[in-house]
């Protein structure tokens, strides 16, 4: 007998139902509180489909409740059947999505300031990055997926319909006979004309969603109207124009750059993967410490990290050698600097590797470590960073070197969702070292997000004393005042 729900109904003795939340292709979300773990969650009833489509739906509901952990992406805590239906509970998010943010502009005749478009399209890129990494492909990617908490987080939902793209080689693989699974207006060109799909429709869609956040108008929608977006994602002919001819400098050079290859028609021509925008979207180093190995804007006289002068990075021993063909051992920081070149590159696997190599050099040249941790944080892999910057504790006691790995092992904890464990280790960088805005922000939203909002405010207005121009605090400072988490100062 299908169930019968309603505000006030139980599931499973379990879920109390309160308010449907919305509907949509595939299901409707009611809120719901769950008694026994003592929180708000969101379940998704999941509309019965012909044939085999609910069963397969469902089968890939339970493969990607497996992707857990980021902050940045809706937790799928647990998929039931009943009478042939399928129910996900999933973590409730108390905001609303992108594209209602989005409508709310339209209407206004505004648009997303760039600095908070650039933080909302950071944090989609981070979740991608995540469930790529972990060997998923979302495949639906557009504004109504994206929720935005009411502290400015990003989640990214609706994985249900996410398709495993890793075989045990490694390989990505495409997943012919789903290719319809999509949204028209944010399909990549493979997807729109009902080829095979992999991990490169996720790269397109989501370009067309950085567009449209930092100009307000979507790529392939022509002002003429004679041609649908449908039509014109399909075209293999026509192009999208130049996103730096809108924004212009606004945005790092490198990224609009990025972006574009993002929407290349031809697959082979796009970005092979989101770590290269990501990375250049959070770009800022251009030269290393020469004491503690920590990368720095260009524009620095002082390391961010340790406090010491910069300067120029001096030359390797490799560039110096007087006889190149001399067989040589390579050194361990030798190998470290290479990898960081290799960062400045995008190159990150490559990095990995580097830092890996240095560290079989020397296992305990800690540069290496806390680059490798830093590196793979970038890939996603926070796990993989957690133990690596937990080993290299161990074999430093320089206080600005430790400052960088506590900081590091406390990004990766915040993006799995381990806030106490965060706040502990920001809490240890902040002790070795007291003025690094960027930690003390990186510990007020770790605050924040374990519900402590006025110890997080207080770190938000240190970290406002100590660099009264920094965006993230700024930011961060005005959601934990609008939103009534805190009153003002």
């Amino acid at each position: 007998m299908p169930l019968d729900i309603k505000k006030g109904s139980e599931l499973l003795d379990r879920y109390v139902i309160s308010d449907c939340l919305g509907s949509g292709g595939f299901g409707i979300v009611w809120r719901a509180t769950d008694k026994k773990a003592g929180r708000d969650v969101a379940i998704k009833r999941m509309l019965k489909q012909h044939g085999d489509e609910n069963a397969r739906l469902l089968a890939e509901a339970k493969k990607t409740a497996a992707l857990k952990g980021h902050k940045n992406i809706v937790e799928v805590y647990e998929v039931f059947e009943h009478d042939g239906e399928g129910f996900l509970v999933m973590e409730y998010v108390d905001g609303t999505t992108l594209e209602n943010i989005m409508k709310r502009h339209v209407r206004e005749k505004t648009w997303i300031e760039l600095d908070e478009a650039l933080d909302y399209y950071k944090q989609t890129l981070q979740a991608l990055v995540f469930a790529h990494s972990s060997g998923l492909y979302h495949r639906d990617i557009k504004p109504a997926n994206i929720l935005v908490s009411k502290l400015g987080v990003v989640k990214l939902v609706d994985f249900g319909i996410a398709r495993l793209m890793h075989q045990p080689g490694g390989k990505y693989v495409g997943e012919p006979g789903f290719a319809w699974t999509g949204t028209p207006n944010f399909m990549s060109p493979e997807q729109a004309n009902g080829a095979d799909l992999d991990h490169q429709t996720d790269i397109f869609s989501v370009g067309i969603l950085g567009y449209i956040l930092l100009t307000g108008r979507h790529p392939f929608n022509h002002p003429s109207g004679i041609a649908t977006v449908f039509d014109l994602i399909k075209d293999p002919t026509f192009e999208c124009e130049d996103i730096a001819a809108q924004v212009g400098k606004r945005v790092p050079e490198g990224f609009a750059k990025a972006l574009m290859r993002m929407l290349r028609k031809t697959k082979s021509d796009r970005c092979q993967s989101l770590i290269e925008p990501l990375s250049e979207l959070t770009k800022e180093p251009a030269q290393s410490c020469p004491k503690c190995g920590a990368p720095n804007p260009k524009t620095h006289n002082f390391c961010c990290q340790c406090g010491s002068p910069l300067r120029p990075t001096q030359p390797t021993l490799t560039m110096v050698a007087k006889d190149q063909h001399l067989p040589r051992n390579v050194t361990a920081e030798e190998l470290t600097d290479e990898g960081f070149k290799l960062t400045q590159n995008d190159d990150w696997v490559g990095a990995v590797r580097k830092y890996k190599e240095a560290i079989a050099a020397d296992p305990k040249y800690v540069r290496a470590f806390s680059n490798l941790g830093f590196a793979l944080n970038s890939l996603g892999k926070y796990d993989d960073a957690i133990q690596i910057l937990t080993e290299a504790t161990a074999l430093t006691k320089e206080k600005p070197v430790l400052h960088r790995i506590y900081d590091y092992r406390g990004f990766s904890k915040s993006n799995l969702k381990d806030y106490e464990g965060a706040i502990e280790d920001f809490t240890k960088a902040i002790g070795l070292a007291d003025h690094n805005p960027r930690v003390y922000h990186h510990r007020a939203e770790s605050k924040a997000l374990a519900g402590k909002y006025d110890e997080a405010y207080s770190d938000v207005l240190q970290a406002l004393r100590l660099d009264p121009g920094y965006p993230p605090a700024i930011r961060l400072k005005q959601k934990l005042e609008s939103q009534g988490f805190v009153k003002p100062i």
